[in-house]
């Protein structure tokens, strides 16, 4: 039996709005504009012989016919755009599109990929690298490893990497600085910063040392240049497990204290839900998941 369906440029105009609530924005994601929108719409509501937007002032709503269409249709076309990408893969192979922490890439990932390589051929990676939290809307991105609280919106979060903190420095550092024996001696040193100076702050808190301006000294906003830059003897830094044991291990690097901070970042393994239906997407994550 023949399917009664509106056309399909509404029903994406129609979505894309109500995710959005601004036929502006969805114009901006469907590369058309905003009177393109208006009119997809009203030529579904003129379909259903329904009102589907309340068009206030400013604001957008949806109607309670709108609200009852939209998570059916975004199923809808999630679908379609999943199953696209299967028949396209089982074609030319799986090619997924990683975004990564490049710290996290250098250090923990990077050692470790020949092993993916090893037991999933045929799934290509193309790794991107950026500190910021992906917008899967705008973004070709099908999954991301993101340093956060794991708080994100509209994905699915998994910690995989939880960093400790500690104070490290250079033997030369030290040699021409030290010996730094108590945490209240920090007072007088050059303090190396990343961007968020919340783990000094916490570290300096519960060592019990005050008086300490953590905003001076340099900020790096890239853990490997900022442990770089302890290892040259720049000042000292706060180290995390991951990116110092090996120079620890290896002396280019010195703990200066016991005392290790415990925070709730993490490295995560993000992306929307809807993603995970792909396969090379669930098997990337998985392994991931299996190497901590």
């Amino acid at each position: 039996m023949a399917r009664k369906l509106p056309p399909l440029n509404s029903l994406r105009a129609f979505e894309a709005a109500a995710r959005h609530l601004s036929f502006t924005r969805a114009a901006d994601e469907l590369f058309v504009t905003q009177a393109a929108i208006s009119h997809h719409v009203k030529g579904l509501e003129d379909y259903l012989g329904q009102r589907l937007f309340e068009r206030l002032p400013r604001k957008l709503m949806l109607t309670s016919q709108g609200a009852a269409l939209m998570p059916v249709l975004v199923d809808a076309l999630d679908d379609i755009a999943n199953a696209v990408v299967s028949l396209k893969q089982e074609k030319v192979g799986s090619l997924l599109n990683v975004r990564l922490a490049p710290s996290f890439a250098a250090k923990w990932l990077s050692p470790k990929l020949k092993e993916f390589w090893r037991l999933y051929p045929k799934i290509d990676l193309c790794l991107f690298h950026a500190h910021h939290a992906v917008d899967f809307e705008r973004e070709d991105i099908d999954l991301a490893i993101t340093y956060g609280r794991g708080d994100w919106k509209g994905v699915e979060s998994t910690a995989i990497v939880r960093l400790d903190f500690f104070p490290v420095a250079s033997p030369t550092w030290l040699a021409n600085n030290g010996p730094i024996i108590q945490p209240e001696q920090l007072l007088n040193v050059t303090l190396l910063h990343d961007a968020d100076p919340y783990c000094w702050n916490e570290w300096l808190r519960q060592a019990g040392v005050k008086g300490i301006n953590n905003k001076r000294g340099t900020t790096i906003d890239d853990t490997n240049v900022l442990i770089q830059a302890a290892i040259d003897s720049q000042g000292v830094a706060l180290g995390s497990t991951p990116f110092v044991e090996d120079h620890l291990a290896e002396g280019r690097l010195v703990k200066l204290f016991d005392q290790v901070l415990i925070t709730d970042y993490a490295y995560y393994v993000v992306c929307p839900k809807t993603h995970l239906q792909r396969p090379d997407v669930r098997a990337f994550k998985e392994w991931l998941l299996a190497q901590v």
